[in-house]
C-alpha cells in the first residue's frame, strides 16, 4: 500500500500541463471549424469538378489512356482475374517485362486495388478522383504542424486539392505524376516530422510515404521530392545542432519553461511527444552529435523506405541500365545529344507569364476556347498547366510581412525559386549546373514537371501569409497599412500589366526581343490567344484588387472574418477552377471501346486459333496498340520503356515507324522480319499509303467510299515456336543486318551470339527445318507448355523476347534459353520427345520482393511500437479517475 501511495505522490508532484499559446490565427473572430471540415471541403470539390464522370458511366479523356494506359490496365486487370499477376506483357513490341519496365504503370501502387472491383476505365478515372481530398488533406495535416491556423490551413489544402500543376495532368493521363504531387506534403510532413521530434513512429512513417512515391512509379518526379526533402533535412540538421529553429519551443512547452528568444514557434501541442523533454541537449557544442545522428537516421528511414518499394524500384532501375531502350537517351547519351535530351520540354518565358495570366502561352487541351490551338510557345505542343495561382503567390509573399518560422521560409521561398528556374531549362544556367553537378539529372527530360514543388512550397507559404495577413487586418493602424499597401501594390502592377497587353505593348516587345524568331504557326496561334490573353490579364487585376478589399473591408471593420474567409475561399477556387476545366474531359467509353471490323476480325482468330500469331498494324505509324485491348499480339506499338535489342531490330526510332519491315535488298517488305517475328496480318492505313496491290480480308471505307483501312493476311510469317536444324554465329552488332540480309535463310537457321555447348550436339551445318512437330499445351503471359518431338538434336526458335528471366524445364531439369536473331529466343532441343515449360521467373524480382518484405516489416514495426509509445505516455499524462487516487 505504501508503494502504491508512493507512486500516487509521484504523479501529484509532477508539474501540471503548461499552457501553450493558441497558434497565429486561431479565434479572434475566424470561424471556429469542426475536424471533418477540410475533408468534406475538398471531397466536395473533387467531386464538382469531375461531376461529369463521377456521376455518369463516362470515361475520363486522357491521351495516354488512349494510346497505351487502358490497354496496359486492361491487361493487368484480366491477368489479376485469370492467371494471377504477370510477370511478362506479350501484347505489343515482341513482349516486355511487366514490371521491369512498368509496362503497367502503377501496377503495385494501393489504389490499383479498384481493379479488382470495377470496370478498368472507371478505376483509371476514380484513382485520380480520389487524390484531390488525399492531397488537400495532407496539406492541411502538413500545415497545421508548422503551427498555422486552421482556417489557414484549410485555405492551403483548397489551394493544393485544386491546383492546375496537379489536376491538369489528368488530360495528358500522367497518373505518376499527379499521384506523386498529391502525396508530397505528406513526405515532407513525415520527414520534418521525424528531424524536429525523432521517434519510431516518425521514422516508421517516413520510410512508408517514402516507399508509396516510389510505388506510383515516376521515379523522376520521385527524385526531385526526395531531393528537395533532403536538404529540408540538412536545413532542420543545423538548426538543430545551432539551438534555433522549432526544438527550442517544443522543448521549453513540454517542460513548462519559456522558449528561447530564437525559437520559432513550432507545431500545434498534441503532436509533441514526451521524448522531446530529453530530445534537446543542453550547448551548441552538445547539441551537434545529435543532430548528426538524427540525421543519420534519416538517411535510414529513407533507405528503408527505397527498400519497402524494392520489388517494384530494384528491377525497373537494373532494366532501364541494361535493356530498356531508355540507355541509348540516358546512360549511353554523351555530349550535346544527352542535353538536348535531358533538356527538352523545359518550360520557357511564355509559361513563366502564364503563372501571372493563366492564358498568356495558350494551350493545345481543346475543351474550351483558350485553350484550342492557342498554344504558341517553344515546345511543340501543350496538354498541361504549370499554374500556381496568382491569388496563392500573391499570399505567400504575406509571409514574409513578419510569419514565423522564419528559417523554414526561406528554405521554402529558396527551394521555390531554384526548381522555378530549373524548370526554365536551358533559359538560365541552373538547369545547366545542375546537369554537370547532380548525379541523375542527365536520366531525365522534361525539367518542367518539377514545377509541383514550386506549387508545393508556395502554398505552404501561402498558409504562414493567411495568418500574418489576419494579424495585421485586426492589428495596430501601422499593421493594417502594411496589409493594404501590398495589395495596393500587386493591383498597380497589374493594372499595368493590363495597360500594356490590352494596347499590344507588350506583345510587340515579347515577339521582337524576348521570342524573335516565332515561326509562322506560333504567330498564328498568339493571334488566336491574343483576345484570351486580355481577358485574363483583366481577370488577373479583378482577382487581386478583389482580395486586397476583403482585407481592406475586415481592417475597416465593415467585414467580419467569418464572412470574409468563405469570400476569400471562393476567389481562391475561382482563380485555380477556371484553368483546370479544360483538362477535365469524357467521352463515351462504351462507344470508344467498342472494336471494329478489323478489330472484331483478328480478336476472334485470336481466340480460335490453335497457334498464336502477331498482327502489324501500321496505324499510327506503327505506334498503334488498339488491338491490343482486344488480346491481339502486336509486332509494333508505343511503349515509354521497352527493350532496346527489339527496336533496333524493327528499325523503331523514338515514336516513328517499324521502318524494317518495309526494307530488303530486293525490294519490298522484308520477308526474314516478318517470319521471325511471327506476324500473320498487316493492318493497313490505306487512307495514308494507298492500298496494297492484293485482294484485304477485310476492308473499312471513308465515308465518301474510299479505302480507308484494310488487313491483309501475309505468307511469309513463321510459327511462334518451330524447329530449326541449323544456326550461325555473329557478333550482337552485325545480328541485325546479317538477319535483314536476303542471303539470310530464317525459315531454317537462328542467329546466336555465341556457340552453344556442344554437349547439346547442334552443328551450324545443319540446314532445313528439323524433323520433328511442336504443339501449344498452355499459354499465359509469362509461362507456357510445348510438347517437343525432334529426331535429331535441334533448336526450338520462339518468336518473344530473351530476357535473363526466361528459364526452360523439362521435369526438374532447366535447359539454356539462347539469345537469338538478335532479340529473340532458342532453346536447344536434345532428340526425343519432351515436354517443355517456358517460363519468366526474373531472379531480381525474387530477390527484390525479399527486400521489400523485410523493409516493411520493419517499417511496419516501428510505427506500431512508436504508436504504442505515444499511446502510453498520453495514458500517463492524464489524471488517475481513481476514487483512492483522489483520496489519497
Amino acid at each position: 500500500m505504501a508503494k502504491k501511495n508512493r507512486k500516487t505522490e509521484t504523479r501529484l508532484q509532477q508539474p501540471a500541463e503548461p499552457v501553450r499559446p493558441r497558434p497565429a490565427g486561431d479565434g479572434g473572430g475566424l470561424p471556429n471549424l469542426p475536424g471533418w471540415a477540410p475533408v468534406v471541403l475538398y471531397s466536395v470539390l473533387a467531386l464538382f469538378l469531375f461531376r461529369e464522370f463521377v456521376f455518369t458511366n463516362r470515361m475520363l479523356l486522357g491521351t495516354d489512356t488512349l494510346s497505351l494506359g487502358y490497354m496496359a490496365r486492361q491487361f493487368f486487370a484480366d491477368a489479376l482475374a485469370t492467371t494471377g499477376f504477370p510477370g511478362w506483357n506479350p501484347v505489343i513490341l515482341g513482349g516486355t517485362p511487366f514490371l521491369e519496365s512498368v509496362a503497367g504503370g502503377d501496377s503495385l501502387y494501393p489504389t490499383s486495388v479498384l481493379l479488382l472491383f470495377m470496370e478498368t476505365y472507371r478505376a483509371i478515372g476514380w484513382k485520380l478522383v480520389l487524390h484531390l481530398p488525399v492531397a488537400g488533406g495532407l496539406m492541411y495535416l502538413w500545415t497545421r504542424s508548422l503551427g498555422v491556423s486552421r482556417v489557414a490551413g484549410l485555405l492551403a489544402g483548397l489551394a493544393f486539392t485544386l491546383a492546375p500543376y496537379m489536376i491538369s495532368l489528368v488530360y495528358p493521363a500522367q497518373d505518376g505524376k499527379l499521384f506523386v504531387t498529391a502525396l508530397t506534403p505528406l513526405v515532407f510532413w513525415t520527414a520534418d516530422g521525424f528531424m524536429r521530434r525523432g521517434g519510431l513512429l516518425w521514422l516508421g512513417g517516413l520510410a512508408m510515404a517514402v516507399g508509396l512515391v516510389i510505388l506510383t512509379t515516376h521515379f523522376q518526379m520521385a527524385y526531385f521530392l526526395f531531393g528537395t526533402v533532403g536538404v529540408l533535412a540538412i536545413v532542420r540538421t543545423v538548426q538543430f545542432a545551432r539551438g534555433s529553429g522549432p526544438w527550442e519551443a517544443e522543448a521549453g512547452a513540454a517542460t513548462g519553461a519559456e522558449p528561447t528568444s530564437d525559437a520559432e514557434p513550432g507545431s500545434p501541442p498534441e503532436l509533441v511527444p514526451e521524448s522531446v523533454q530529453t530530445a534537446v541537449p543542453t550547448g551548441p557544442g552538445r547539441r551537434t552529435p545529435a543532430a548528426v545522428m538524427r540525421f543519420a537516421l534519416f538517411l535510414v528511414a529513407a533507405v528503408m523506405g527505397a527498400g519497402v518499394a524494392g520489388v517494384q524500384l530494384l528491377p525497373s532501375f537494373d532494366y532501364v541500365l541494361s535493356d530498356s531502350r531508355r540507355t541509348a537517351t540516358t546512360t549511353e547519351a554523351a555530349g550535346e545529344s544527352g542535353v538536348i535530351y535531358s533538356s527538352s520540354w523545359s518550360l520557357h518565358p511564355e509559361e513563366a507569364m502564364s503563372f501571372i495570366v493563366p492564358e498568356f502561352a495558350g494551350n493545345s487541351a481543346g475543351g474550351s476556347a483558350w485553350a484550342t490551338q492557342t498554344y504558341w510557345g517553344r515546345n511543340v505542343f501543350k496538354l498541361n498547366h504549370e499554374y500556381i495561382g496568382l491569388l496563392v503567390l500573391v499570399l505567400a509573399g504575406l509571409s514574409f510581412l513578419g510569419a514565423p518560422q522564419k528559417g523554414l521560409r526561406w528554405y521554402l521561398t529558396g527551394m521555390g525559386a531554384v526548381v522555378f528556374l530549373f524548370t526554365l531549362g536551358a533559359h538560365t544556367p541552373v538547369w545547366r549546373l545542375f546537369y554537370a553537378v547532380v548525379p541523375g539529372i542527365s536520366l531525365f527530360r522534361a525539367p518542367s514537371m518539377a514545377i509541383f514543388l514550386t506549387g508545393f512550397a508556395a502554398t505552404t507559404l501561402m498558409a504562414f501569409g493567411l495568418d500574418r495577413a489576419f494579424q495585421l487586418a485586426r492589428g495596430s493602424e501601422e499593421e493594417g497599412s502594411r496589409l493594404i499597401r501590398y495589395f495596393a501594390g500587386w493591383s498597380g502592377a497589374l493594372l499595368v500589366l493590363l495597360l500594356l497587353v490590352g494596347t499590344g505593348i507588350l506583345f510587340s516587345i515579347w515577339t521582337s526581343v524576348i521570342y524573335p524568331d516565332m515561326a509562322a504557326n506560333k504567330a498564328d496561334a498568339l493571334a488566336r490567344a491574343t483576345p484570351f490573353i486580355r481577358r485574363g490579364a483583366f481577370i488577373a487585376f479583378l482577382l487581386v484588387a478583389a482580395t486586397g478589399s476583403l482585407f481592406w473591408a475586415v481592417r475597416s471593420r465593415m467585414l467580419p472574418l467569418a464572412i470574409a474567409v468563405p469570400l476569400l475561399a471562393g476567389l481562391l477556387a475561382l482563380d485555380l477552377i477556371r484553368v483546370n476545366l479544360p483538362f477535365i474531359q469524357t467521352l463515351d467509353y462504351h462507344q470508344w471501346a467498342a472494336p471494329d471490323e478489323h478489330e472484331r476480325m483478328l480478336r476472334d482468330l485470336t481466340v480460335q486459333s490453335d497457334e498464336p500469331f502477331r498482327v502489324l498494324s501500321m496505324m499510327g505509324s506503327g505506334q498503334d496498340v488498339r488491338p491490343g485491348m482486344f488480346g491481339v499480339e502486336l509486332a509494333a506499338g508505343h511503349h515509354p520503356n521497352d527493350l532496346a535489342r527489339y527496336r533496333e531490330l524493327i528499325g523503331m526510332v523514338g515514336s516513328g515507324a517499324p521502318t524494317n519491315f518495309f526494307e530488303s535488298e530486293s525490294g519490298g517488305f522484308n520477308r526474314n522480319l516478318f517470319g521471325v517475328l511471327n506476324v500473320r496480318f498487316l493492318l493497313w492505313p490505306d487512307y495514308q499509303f494507298g492500298p496494297l496491290p492484293v485482294e484485304p480480308v477485310t476492308r473499312l471505307s471513308s465515308r465518301d467510299g474510299q479505302p480507308y483501312s484494310s488487313v491483309y493476311e501475309l505468307p511469309f510469317g513463321l510459327p511462334r515456336a518451330r524447329l530449326v536444324a541449323g544456326y550461325a554465329v555473329t557478333s550482337a552488332g552485325e545480328g541485325v543486318g546479317t538477319l535483314l540480309s536476303d542471303e539470310f535463310d530464317a525459315a531454317s537457321r537462328v542467329l546466336l551470339e555465341e556457340e552453344p555447348d556442344p554437349a547439346w550436339g547442334l552443328s551450324p551445318l545443319g540446314s532445313g527445318t528439323a524433323s520433328g512437330s511442336v504443339r501449344w499445351m498452355e499459354r499465359g503471359p509469362d509461362r507456357m507448355v510445348l510438347e517437343v518431338e525432334v529426331s535429331e538434336p535441334a533448336l526450338l526458335a520462339v518468336s518473344q523476347n530473351w530476357m535473363p528471366g526466361w528459364v526452360a524445364r523439362v521435369g526438374a531439369e532447366e535447359w539454356p534459353v539462347l539469345r537469338a536473331n538478335h532479340t529473340l529466343q532458342a532453346i536447344p532441343v536434345p532428340a526425343g520427345s519432351h515436354t517443355l515449360e517456358l517460363a519468366y521467373e526474373p531472379p531480381v524480382v525474387r530477390s527484390a520482393l525479399w527486400v521489400s518484405v523485410v523493409s516493411l516489416l520493419l517499417a511496419g514495426a516501428a510505427v506500431g511500437v512508436g504508436a504504442a509509445r505515444t499511446l502510453r505516455a498520453g495514458r500517463g499524462d492524464r489524471p488517475d479517475p481513481r476514487p483512492e487516487t483522489a483520496a489519497a
